[in-house]
Formats: C-alpha cells, structure tokens, sequence
C-alpha cells in the first residue's frame, strides 16, 4: 500500500551550533561526529559550505554507534 504524500511530516534540520549547545559539546567535536561515514544520513547541505542536521536522524543514528 501506498503512502500518502500528505501524511508524510516534513523533516526538520537544525545548525550545528544548536546541536552542539543541546549536547553541551563544542561546535568542533559535532563536526567530527558528523565526519563519520554512517552520518551522511543526518547532512543535508546548505550553499557551498554550510549544513544542516536531522536531529532525529542524528540521535537514531548515535544509539546505533555508541550502544
């Protein structure tokens, strides 16, 4: 069965500044995190230089690497 198009809720993507304050962690040290193959997932890139995060994805992709 086919999903819906208008059930389907719209991702949300935060800075990486507000990640890292909502980790209580250095902008640097989500960078390396995000720099990890398993996390091209959670980018979604922003201009030539800057990204974005899928927090959800984000954490469901942290729980799987550090459980």
């Amino acid at each position: 069965m086919a999903t819906n198009i208008c059930s389907r809720t719209r991702r949300k993507f935060s800075p990486v500044k507000e990640l890292a304050e909502e980790l209580g962690t250095s902008v640097q040290q989500v960078y390396r995190i995000l720099k990890k193959p398993a996390m091209e997932e959670a980018i979604q890139k922003i201009g030539t230089a800057g990204i974005r995060v899928d927090k959800e994805k984000f954490y469901q992709i942290l729980g799987q690497i550090y459980r």
